[in-house]
């Protein structure tokens, strides 16, 4: 099988690999659609501590079951389905809570130890289906299409942990794919308005283009404090979802967030830059909540499957690039000068759907 390799930071190879068996308990997947996120960019242009290299990476995965391993039940070959990097052990107390994605004990993650879906065939790892990672795509979406309900259940994840009130302002800080989400997702609980801001204008312009967003402010311009004052009458935005790996816009959330307000930290920071400065008293007087969301939860994949099926987050909307397989490092260079949303992976061309 053709598989996309990381061998260390800037070092990507494609390369002929043996297809994998289907593990005891759980199945191989045909890759039909693997789209790009950002970490997958992370660990190929600039490393990653939690990698270990060599590594096929990908965790935003459609394809076909194409193999069920020894004892896996409740799924057959021929069936459609989505698979997430679920790294849950099942067995300690925050998996057994169901919060998988803050297991005490975890397992390699997809894409990161293990290998991922940028290859044509994908040996999932047990834990990943014994938890409910792999869940069927609905009639009517495609493979590329349902390759974006990986990061769906990730917003989804943090509107749970940080959640829109009907009539609440929200504040977005970054326009990549996960801010056009979670535009979106505001909007659908009610939001009465929505602003979305980052560094420059283009991909602003991208997203607003695309989705229900009442004001774009591009820092580079204008003066995001007075807007935000503008807007709420002083108040501060009701919920705020930093979806841009930046210390300054984390800090930049807690200062505009309203009292009693929800801050989501949806978005990483770097190892080398990860501590922000916190007005504690601003905390303290304000009773604001601080948050943060890692990855998904098995339900929140399902969901995030039904929202796309019904066109609620429209998979068209988010998806502005596709490349082969074996154009992939055209597809990280589309992702890398972050001009459009979604980049999509096409694993398998066959013309399967």
């Amino acid at each position: 099988m053709l598989a996309a390799v990381v061998y260390g930071p800037g070092d990507l190879r494609l390369e002929e690999r043996p297809v994998p068996e289907a593990p005891p308990g759980s199945v191989r997947v045909r890759v039909q659609a693997c789209a790009i996120c950002g970490t997958d960019l992370r660990i190929f242009r600039k490393g990653d501590h939690r990698a270990k290299y060599p590594v096929v990476v990908g965790h935003e995965i459609a394809g076909v079951v194409d193999a069920v391993g020894r004892g896996a039940q409740g799924v057959r070959e021929g069936d459609r389905v989505c698979v997430a990097p679920g790294h849950g052990c099942g067995r300690c107390r925050m998996c057994r809570a169901g919060h998988p994605n803050v297991c005490l004990d975890p397992y390699p993650s997809l894409g990161y130890r293990v290998d991922g879906g940028f290859a044509e065939f994908l040996a999932v790892p047990e834990n990943i289906f014994r938890l409910g990672f792999v869940n069927p795509i609905p009639g009517g979406l495609s493979f590329e299409q349902a390759s974006l309900s990986e990061i769906l259940a990730c917003c989804l994840n943090a509107q749970e942990n940080s959640p829109v009130h009907e009539g609440d302002v929200v504040l977005v800080l970054g326009s990549g794919p996960a801010g056009a989400i979670h535009s979106r997702l505001a909007r659908l609980r009610g939001a009465r308005r929505v602003i979305v801001s980052q560094r420059s204008r283009p991909r602003l312009e991208v997203a607003a283009a695309r989705f229900a967003i009442d004001r774009i402010v591009a820092r580079s311009e204008e003066d995001l404090d007075a807007v935000v004052r503008e807007e709420t009458d002083g108040r501060g935005a009701d919920v705020v979802f930093v979806c841009a790996p930046s210390r300054e816009a984390q800090e930049t959330a807690t200062r505009l967030v309203a009292p009693r307000g929800r801050v989501n930290l949806f978005g990483g920071l770097p190892r080398d830059d990860h501590v922000i400065a916190l007005d504690a008293n601003r905390l303290h007087y304000n009773e604001f909540f601080l948050a943060g969301a890692s990855s998904s939860l098995p339900e929140g994949n399902r969901e995030a499957l039904r929202l796309l099926a019904r066109r609620d987050i429209d998979p068209d909307q988010l998806i502005t690039d596709r490349v082969d397989l074996d154009r992939i490092h055209q597809g990280f260079d589309i992702a890398e000068r972050r001009e459009g949303l979604k980049v999509v992976v096409r694993c398998v061309q066959d013309g399967t759907e």
